[in-house]
């Protein structure tokens, strides 16, 4: 009868479970995950973004001057210290926006970023790049902010960049084309605009002390009640150019971005934070999301382990199944083998050493044919005489066995015993 042959090797079986297990843990990874798995290369004006819109470059610059900066995919990055830098896409509910600004009335300085520019998409361009189209209309900003504060964003496309503006940050910047600004009774202005009229960066006049800020328009607050130190600045930038990818391509823009970033930041702890969720990056709950998120992530490890654990012992058995001893054997060997488990549970071991030790001695007299009426000691004598094994006599092993008394020393002792009357006797 032959045995069937496995048609795949072990290794080649255990490579493909692994590659199946991975792309499983994987794909449960990724569907828990979701969109903060997501790709910020998507031409948007948003802090991940390598367009011309984006805020990348900014991103870069901070981190390259030892500014702690980090994405935020979750509503939870709205509890972050330290700036949070919004940057809403054109349809953001108003109600959004505020809702964001009163939560971090005591908890960090937030920025604004108003968009300008509309773009579109070509799959001749490189990933995330985009043609830069028209501005939005300023009604757009104006309605975006319309529950922080009753604001005007007007545009004025007949202007030309490049004109040296002075901003409350000590830096000067030139001006960008098309320039964006923002006026109202509650607006204080940081950088001023080409004609006076507005301000390309501002602040709210909400109550708060902001004298990193207020140094080209103070606040008008001055009725004691209505002013706290303890509020945060909401910076308001009304021309994205200021300080998007295109912005930071001229050394003056960057260095006055960065100083408007600091100046913003002043009052906190804590890096800059860019937000992503009003871009459409952020992510929900969900089962999955928690099993890869701590504490539960040590839970779904164990999982794993333990799963890893038991294919390997499964790997191990590879091949036909052996078949299973009966429990209880047939007759005599039943008989024996119940016998002996009886005696061993009892510890009654010792027991048997004499009866084995008698059995033996008369086997090997009556296969040397002594008379059945000599005496032991007679018997021992003619036994001795057949020789040694391993050294030993008959006698010597039989006292050896009888006076045993532990379960080894009597199991090798009866195994000595048999040994000589194999190899004396037959």
């Amino acid at each position: 009868m032959s045995s069937q042959v496995n048609p795949f090797r072990r290794t080649t079986i255990i490579i493909m479970f692994a590659v199946g297990f991975a792309a499983f843990v994987a794909l449960l990874y990724g569907l828990g995950m979701g969109d903060p798995l997501a790709s910020g290369k998507n031409g948007e004006a948003h802090g991940a973004s390598n367009s011309i819109v984006g805020y990348k470059a900014l991103v870069s610059l901070l981190e390259k001057t030892g500014v702690p900066v980090q994405y935020s995919r979750s509503q939870a990055g709205m509890d972050n210290k330290g700036l949070l830098v919004l940057t809403p896409g054109p349809f953001t509910p108003a109600a959004d926006i505020d809702a964001v600004v009163q939560q971090r009335a005591y908890i960090g300085p937030t920025m604004i970023i108003l968009p300008k520019w509309q773009v579109a998409g070509d799959r001749k361009l490189q990933k995330g790049w985009v043609y830069r189209g028209a501005p939005w209309d300023g009604e757009l900003g104006a309605e975006m902010l319309a529950e922080v504060a009753e604001v005007a964003v007007a545009i004025d496309d007949k202007a030309k960049g490049g004109k040296s503006l002075a901003s409350a940050v000590g830096v000067p910047v030139k001006a960008p084309e098309m320039p964006v600004t923002i006026t109202g009774d509650s607006v204080r202005t940081i950088v001023r605009g080409p004609t006076s009229k507005g301000a390309l960066v501002a602040y709210i006049d909400d109550g708060g002390v902001y004298a990193q800020l207020d140094s080209l328009d103070e606040s008008q607050i001055t009725d004691e009640d209505k002013i706290d130190a303890d509020f945060y600045p909401v910076v308001v930038v009304a021309d994205a150019d200021l300080l998007n990818n295109a912005g930071m391509a001229d050394k003056q823009t960057a260095r006055h971005a960065l100083a408007l970033i600091k100046a913003a930041a002043m009052a906190s702890d804590g890096g800059v934070t860019f937000d992503l969720t009003f871009n459409g990056l952020g992510s929900a709950k969900n089962l999955l999301t928690l099993a890869f998120s701590p504490p539960f992530l040590s839970a779904t490890i164990c999982l794993i382990t333990a799963a890893l654990a038991a294919a390997w012992m499964a790997f191990n058995r590879f091949g036909p199944p052996v078949m299973e001893k009966r429990s209880i054997d047939f007759g005599k060997s039943a008989l024996v083998n119940n016998s002996a488990a009886f005696i061993s549970r009892m510890q009654r071991t010792y027991l048997v050493t004499d009866p084995y030790a008698e059995l033996i001695r008369s086997q090997s007299a009556e296969a040397i044919g002594i008379s059945s009426q000599a005496n032991a000691q007679e018997i021992d004598q003619k036994l001795d005489a057949l020789g040694e094994s391993d050294g030993n006599r008959f006698s010597a092993l039989y006292q050896q066995l009888v006076r045993a008394r532990k379960p080894q020393d009597i199991a090798d002792g009866a195994a000595a015993l048999h040994a000589w009357k194999k190899e004396m006797i037959g």
